[in-house]
């Protein structure tokens, strides 16, 4: 239907005469019932009440006009019923504007708005039952003396809405008709009317007693359904019911959310989950025929390709959906509720699967990190043999032929090692365990090059220790100790090993200066930036050793005394 635009002016001023209208168009109501269906002038006047109701009613804005071909069947319509006006026409006009007000009243929050409505609905339940039924259906004649009641009443109402302060009206010129109030209030009316009727030729009841036979029955059955309802005994009553099918229509949707609960806990890939979760679609609801899935670069169906085509995206995910009839509004909410919760879930597994990829690259990371100090830590002992090897007369130095014996091997053991966890890296459990006194031998021997670092064993050393933990961790700290040496060159390192009732514990201390507070905060929980390098060293060792049980921390820090401390955690 094509509409055209008219002057603003004219539709400001239909919203501020909109109440004027309203008991206008009333007005002209009660003369058409005065006058009667049958005679001239109440038809005339009819057409009038038709007229004045276009210009009030809600449901077109008033800033708009109908095309000139619905203008004329708007008209058309009005004459013919003006011409064919009957008794039951009325009756039936007045119980569908009695919805439309009743759908209007609970939607303003002004008193005297409210007010004003409520006397309409009012006006228009008197009309029909006083004055309108007995026009449609002769049998239905009330006494005189509540007739002449209602001729004399009615003007009386519309007085008082005169009467009564204007409110706050709706701005806009298109106002909201609530169409489940509008809907009871017709039905309602409805109920009263043949209720009443039935009375009379069942019960044989005069009118006016039929009428409140039928409101006595019609409002107890109102009480019993909200008892029913909303009980007071502890019950959910059918509320509940009502409302849960008015949210799922009747669809198992609690068993497909179940469904894709027990799905995401059993199946870790994405695309298999999402293939998965729309095959449950098209299993468990019955109105779903089948469906397509667009995900990144995999697509896929599922069901059959056929009917009302439906499609909803949410987070990079196109899930599409083929039902036998064209879904409602509340269908297409839950639908796209679905799809939002599918999607969500796919979400999901895609960041479980990228974590999962980053935890083995940061595996692979650690255990490449912990192998290139192991080999450092390897390079740094040849270094110190090709140190000592150009001194002069080095080649027939008995002390150093015995140095070349101890420290090979051991060289060769430990690079052996060192190959083993890069083929197949162990766990601590499967680690080598060397008594403490040959591993603190071993240690002394091959740094005694380092004059500037003193070794000491507090107590008498039994018992065996990890060997990887403690020469990774002693390597780390002896190596920072140098690269710190060189910028202290009076820096002193005592280094003691001693044994806890817990087990054995090594403590490295310095006399240099102290960590900044804001590297030492931070030492083993990451990498960080210092003045010879990140950390990476001594973060490595601590993982190492947390794995294996054991603890490194900064004991103290403070100037003239820096202390590294490895226990059992």
């Amino acid at each position: 239907m094509a509409i055209l635009p008219v002057p603003e002016t004219l539709s400001a001023r239909l919203i501020a005469v909109r109440r004027g209208l309203l008991l206008a168009l009333l007005a002209a109501l009660y003369l058409v019932l005065w006058q009667g269906p049958h005679s001239l002038l109440g038809r005339t006047l009819f057409i009038a009440h038709l007229g004045l109701f276009m210009l009030w009613q809600p449901f077109v804005q008033t800033e708009r006009r109908l095309s000139p071909t619905s203008l004329m069947a708007v008209v058309a319509a009005a004459l013919l019923a003006g011409a064919y006006l009957k008794g039951w026409m009325i009756v039936l006009w007045i119980m569908m504007l009695a919805g439309v007000i009743g759908g209007k009243v609970l939607l303003y929050g002004s008193r005297a708005s409210r007010l004003f409505y409520l006397f309409a609905l009012a006006f228009l339940l008197l009309a029909l039952m006083i004055m309108a039924a007995p026009m449609a259906v002769p049998i239905a004649k009330p006494p005189a003396e509540v007739l002449w009641l209602g001729f004399t009443g009615l003007p009386l109402v519309l007085m008082l809405m005169a009467l009564l302060p204007p409110g706050q009206e709706v701005e806009k010129a298109r106002e909201v008709v609530d169409f489940v109030s509008s809907l009871f209030v017709f039905l309602l009316l409805t109920v009263l009317m043949l209720g009443s009727l039935a009375a009379m030729l069942l019960l044989g009841s005069g009118y006016i007693e039929a009428m409140l036979q039928t409101l006595l029955v019609t409002g107890l059955t109102l009480l019993l359904l909200g008892l029913v309802s909303n009980p007071r005994t502890g019950f959910t009553g059918i509320g509940s019911v009502i409302s849960r099918y008015m949210m799922s229509i009747g669809l198992p949707m609690e068993q497909w959310l179940q469904a894709l609960s027990n799905l995401a806990l059993r199946e870790e890939d994405p695309q298999a989950f999402l293939e998965q979760a729309c095959v449950e679609i098209a299993q468990r609801l019955p109105w779903v025929r089948g469906g397509e899935w667009i995900t990144g670069r995999s697509s896929g169906s599922f069901g059959t390709l056929e009917g009302r085509r439906s499609e909803f995206s949410h987070g990079g995910m196109v899930l599409v959906f083929y039902t036998l009839h064209s879904p409602s509004p509340t269908l297409i909410w839950h639908y796209n509720l679905l799809a939002q919760l599918l999607a969500q879930f796919h979400a999901d597994k895609q960041r479980a699967l990228e974590l999962k990829q980053l935890s083995y690259l940061q595996a692979i990371h650690e255990t490449g990190a912990r192998l290139t100090h192991d080999v450092k830590n390897l390079l740094q002992s040849l270094n110190a043999l090709c140190s000592a090897g150009v001194e002069p007369g080095a080649e027939s130095s008995q002390e150093y032929q015995s140095l070349l014996r101890r420290q090979l091997p051991a060289i060769t053991e430990r690079l052996a090692e060192t190959l083993v966890k890069l083929n197949a890296p162990q766990d601590i459990a499967s680690a080598r365990w060397v008594g403490a006194a040959d591993w603190w031998r071993e240690l002394s021997q091959r740094m005694a090059a380092l004059q500037w670092i003193e070794f000491r064993a507090a107590t008498p050393l039994t018992g065996d220790l990890p060997a990887e933990v403690f020469s990774g961790v002693a390597d780390n700290l002896i190596r920072n100790a140098a690269e710190k040496h060189l910028r202290e060159p009076s820096l002193r390192v005592e280094i003691e090993l001693s044994m806890t009732v817990v087990g054995f514990q090594l403590m490295a201390c310095d006399n240099g200066s102290a960590m900044p507070e804001e590297v030492a905060s931070s030492l083993f929980l990451g990498p960080v930036t210092s003045a010879s390098g990140y950390g990476i060293g001594l973060y490595q060792a601590a993982r190492y050793a947390q794995v294996a049980g054991y603890r490194l921390e900064l004991a103290c820090n403070r100037a003239g005394r820096v202390c590294f401390r490895l226990a059992v955690a």
